[in-house]
């Protein structure tokens, strides 16, 4: 299934200022937080794919510790931004790719990251589903995903008057994620929960780790 077009349009107007204004959002602690975990999952033998990667900032963590990486996006502004980002890294590339119906032939990636992408996309199960049609058999899944799930009240409140300010109004798909419910579409798509953690002590992230089976 081809993705939502007006998903791409409202992300690729916010891509010359978005990883900034990210940050002004949730703040800098959970990012610091994200990028600990999200260097202990992959290995230097890995051809990795990552799927709405955005102005790169999470592809340039694992950059260095993988064989190649390949960054993808579907909004032009974000790509720009990406390869600026990541012209360091001779092991990587970016590539305009639909996260729902990529080019790629099956069974070709060793891990897939998916960072703050599911909680924005109208069909996140499509998007896993893709990804496991496009790992090799016993492949990675490593997913980080901004979620109010363990927040305060108020704290949510402030998190909203911030996302307000910077982004606006946010598309009808965006939602939060409990780390239950992530895990639930990660089974439903066809991988095995390794590991599954909420982190953050204002802001929070689920991060979580799957195995491809079937």
């Amino acid at each position: 299934m081809p993705g939502n077009e007006q998903e791409y349009k409202y992300w690729g107007k916010l891509a010359r200022t978005f990883h900034e204004d990210a940050l002004y959002v949730v703040g800098p602690d959970v990012y610091q937080e994200v990028r600990r975990w999200l260097q202990n999952q992959f290995e230097v033998t890995d051809t990795a794919l990552e799927l709405g990667c955005g102005t790169g900032f999470f592809s340039g963590i694992i950059a260095d510790r993988v064989k190649h990486l390949t960054a993808t996006d579907f909004a032009l502004e974000m790509i720009e931004q990406a390869k600026k980002n990541l012209s360091q890294f001779s092991n990587a590339e970016v590539q305009k790719v639909d996260s729902y119906d990529t080019s790629f032939a099956d069974n070709v990636f060793d891990a897939i990251l998916l960072a703050n992408l599911l909680h924005i996309v109208e069909n996140p199960v499509a998007v896993l589903k893709e990804s496991h049609r496009v790992l090799q058999s016993d492949g990675r899944i490593v997913i980080v995903d901004a979620t109010g799930h363990g927040m305060s009240f108020f704290k949510k409140m402030g998190l909203v008057v911030r996302y307000l300010r910077r982004f606006g109004k946010p598309p009808s798909s965006n939602r939060s994620f409990s780390p239950d419910e992530l895990a639930a579409m990660v089974k439903e798509a066809g991988f095995a929960v390794e590991e599954s953690v909420l982190i953050g002590k204002n802001a929070k992230a689920v991060c979580l780790r799957g195995r491809k089976i079937g």
